[in-house]
């Protein structure tokens, strides 16, 4: 009952930074506090593991200045590269049953020692194979030191956690709600300055996603210029990854949607199309959002309201 007295947020971390969201669910996302924290503008962006000691001390100053409430709180991981993502096929059985038959199953699908991830999963579609039905899940498999490092700092601060969740959801609630990947398969692209993840969607199901590091930090819009190297590695890592999914789904992906600080600079506009057929869409203003500036920035958590 106390949960409604306060306003929600949205934590989202990565090895690099941290971005507060404050807001309100309603008919619509109501935006009330936005705020981004570096932890080390040198880092590579990605998450190995986390520097828990300066995420407390910058959480604990933000929450003491902005005198935020520490109930109903959302925390969201991104620029998981050491995320495993799998296709499995179980027996057909029933929900509260699923985790542990995953934890038997889930050696012969992930080459590493499972003990060490955290499993998460969504129901793809029941299988039938005559008279037997079995259940083909898409399994997320996080690195338990992550989520250990990320509880160490919710118990720290006295944090009421509604829900840890990852990016690729985020994204995959996100393209629901704008009804992106409905009918065919879309990709989604968040591009933030020390990583890009990709999405491929269908019927609100991840079906595909991939993390690749990269260093875009010296790209403003006082300064467009970027390596060549760079911008082709990027473009080259989309355009395979699309070719893969196109290949192993065997149907086209006709639709790319892009979001996040640094996508505006890649231009990938003038690459997917001619090289994979995609058409390229920029993910900007969010219509069921009020109150919020400078939006690209923050897309992921405000979207975890959703």
């Amino acid at each position: 009952m106390l949960e409604g007295l306060f306003n929600s947020l949205v934590i989202e971390i990565n090895s690099s930074y941290i971005k507060v969201v404050e807001g309100k669910k309603g008919k619509k996302v109501k935006v009330l506090k936005l705020n981004e924290m570096l932890i080390n503008e040198q880092n590579n962006g990605v998450i190995d593991s986390l520097d828990e000691a300066a995420i407390l001390n910058l959480m604990n100053k933000y929450m003491i200045e902005n005198k935020v409430s520490k109930y109903n709180v959302n925390i969201v991981l991104s620029g998981l590269t050491n995320l495993l993502v799998r296709e499995v096929v179980i027996p057909n059985i029933p929900k509260d049953k699923i985790y542990s038959m995953l934890k038997i199953e889930a050696p012969q699908y992930f080459p590493v020692n499972i003990d060490r991830y955290i499993l998460d999963y969504k129901v793809l579609e029941v299988l039938r194979e005559g008279k037997t039905k079995k259940l083909k899940l898409l399994v997320f498999a996080v690195p338990k030191n992550v989520i250990d490092q990320v509880i160490s700092v919710v118990n720290k601060l006295n944090l009421k956690i509604n829900k840890i969740d990852i990016e690729p959801n985020v994204l995959a609630k996100l393209s629901f709600k704008l009804g992106i990947g409905k009918d065919e398969s879309a990709m989604v692209l968040n591009v933030e300055k020390n990583f890009l993840t990709a999405v491929i969607v269908k019927n609100n199901i991840v079906q595909l996603t991939k993390t690749y590091p990269h260093d875009l930090s010296e790209l403003t819009d006082e300064n467009l210029k970027i390596d060549d190297y760079k911008l082709n590695e990027i473009n080259d890592n989309v355009v395979k990854l699309i070719e893969f999914y196109k290949i192993k789904e065997r149907e086209e992906l006709n639709k790319v949607y892009i979001l996040g600080d640094k996508a505006k600079f890649l231009h990938l506009e003038r690459v997917l199309p001619s090289k994979t057929g995609s058409d390229v869409l920029s993910i900007e203003n969010l219509d069921f959002v009020d109150g919020a500036e400078d939006l690209n920035k923050f897309i992921v958590p405000v979207a975890t309201f959703i």
